[in-house]
């Protein structure tokens, strides 16, 4: 059979720099209202610049953040429960990641 890889959707490299929540640009077409012309287009993530509160770091860390990622972390209870309950592939970000295992390494360290 084919190989699975083909299946999955690649990461923007802009993407690694912030919290987009699995959003990727979008492709299709623009219709014409007339003569139902078609033209290609792209629909864009639509991202904003944070800074987003760490209750174990005790900071504000700027994180390009996608709406849809902002409603995940509200409903998660904060930045922190977000990062650490998402698993790492979903994350998809090595700003996340890094966040992430600061917050692990400020945890782990209170508790011993």
């Amino acid at each position: 059979m084919g190989s699975a890889s083909r299946f999955c959707k690649t990461i923007m490299k802009r993407a690694r720099r912030g919290l987009y929540a699995g959003k990727h640009i979008g492709f299709g077409n623009k219709i014409s209202e007339d003569g139902g012309n078609k033209s290609r287009r792209s629909w864009k993530p639509n991202v904003q610049n944070k800074r987003l509160y760490s209750e174990a770091l005790d900071e504000m860390i700027r994180f390009r953040v996608t709406t849809a990622a902002l409603k995940w972390i509200d409903k998660a209870g904060g930045l922190d429960r977000y990062l650490l309950n998402t698993p790492e592939k979903k994350i998809n970000s090595d700003k996340g990641l890094a966040v992430k295992r600061r917050i692990l390494a400020k945890l782990s360290g209170e508790e011993a």
